[in-house]
């Protein structure tokens, strides 16, 4: 009877927890921009809480005055980094605008040489004008393009300020949820609430020092090849690379173009270097910077990234990657180990003595 008992609560866990997986995911679906802005802010306010714990546990500064001085060195390395480079990326994105035609005509003409070639230059209109709008569309382009820039820009300053709301105090809005929950699930939320603030701090520190590794080495590369552009083409490497596995890849693309201004050889020796530079990553650097961090399953990922750049657009890729490391996070501590994993009480034998 208890055994039949035990199993019965473990369904009705289990099919509680498919519940509120399934309503989270129809919300999500409903409202997902709003909710991806959300997570956006948890996790940059879990940045801002992680250098900030820093300053309080290492240097004994009081909270306040360490979060000031996280925002103070945040901003400000943001700011005079772009004063130093965004005249060159400025000058080189310019370069780059002009480049890409050239580079997509080189491409063509060098596909008419080879058989192979025939069929793909085909569909590459012959004049590139012909792919631009008419002026009627172009003008309601520009309009949308204003408005979604004006938009992105909103949303960009809200997901700010919210994250340094939650930054400056991250217990009362933890301890909120927890009074949310059963008397007797408090303990228990609170614990996987800290191993979900752990995980997304050691995933940010992971994906930093990979965008910051494939950035400067792909900016080097370049340089020592000769390839033009090489500063604006390393920032697309770095920014692409919080995308894993496809932002890398897609950063690759206009470093290809931009090498055909050059010539085939410069256009194949850009693969060959790009291709390098991500297999050392992908199979060295990644693994042994995940290992200490989160290692997300790659397969698992990559259909999530699919499934939420789907259903989500651009911000639904760029968010997927810590979305699925707090979803394994919940699904081990709640379902594995509080469910799956539990340990029944034993049955107690017979006694020898009666």
């Amino acid at each position: 009877m208890q055994n039949i008992y035990a199993f019965s609560r473990r369904v009705a866990v289990a099919a509680f927890i498919v519940f509120l997986i399934a309503s989270g995911f129809y919300l999500i679906g409903k409202a997902s921009y709003f909710f991806l802005l959300v997570f956006s802010a948890v996790l940059l306010a879990v940045m801002f809480c992680g250098l900030t714990d820093i300053g309080v546990q290492k240097l004994k500064l009081k909270r306040w005055l360490s979060l000031l001085l996280v925002i103070i060195l945040v901003f400000g390395s943001v700011t005079g980094a772009s004063m130093l480079i965004a005249p060159t990326i400025s000058e080189q994105a310019e370069e780059m605008r002009e480049t890409i035609p050239e580079a997509i005509t080189k491409m063509q003409d060098w596909l008419k040489g080879r058989a192979w070639g025939e069929k793909l230059e085909e569909q590459i209109p012959d004049d590139m004008g012909e792919m631009l709008p008419e002026q009627e569309e172009l003008t309601s382009m520009l309009t949308g393009v204003f408005k979604s820039t004006f938009s992105l820009l909103a949303d960009f300053f809200i997901v700010i300020i919210a994250a340094l709301f939650l930054a400056a105090d991250p217990g009362m809005y933890t301890r909120g949820f927890v009074k949310l929950m059963p008397v007797r699930a408090r303990a228990r939320v609170q614990e996987v609430l800290q191993k979900l603030y752990h995980t997304l701090k050691q995933w940010l520190l992971g994906m930093v020092s990979a965008m910051a590794i494939i950035g400067v080495s792909t900016t080097i590369a370049y340089l020592i090849i000769g390839l033009p552009l090489a500063f604006a083409l390393g920032l697309i490497s770095f920014f692409l690379a919080f995308i894993p596995n496809l932002g890398p890849w897609l950063a690759g693309a206009p470093a290809v173009l931009v090498a055909f201004t050059v010539g085939p050889d410069m256009a194949l020796t850009v693969l060959l270097v790009y291709g390098a530079i991500q297999l050392v990553e992908s199979y060295w650097v990644t693994p042994i910077i995940f290992q200490k961090t989160v290692d997300l399953p790659p397969a698992l990922l990559l259909f999530f990234q699919v499934l939420f750049g789907i259903l989500m657009g651009g911000l639904g890729l760029l968010m997927a990657a810590p979305i699925l490391a707090v979803v394994m996070v919940v699904v081990n501590e709640l379902f594995v180990k509080d469910v799956l994993e539990r340990r029944q009480p034993e049955k107690e034998g017979p006694d020898p003595a009666k």
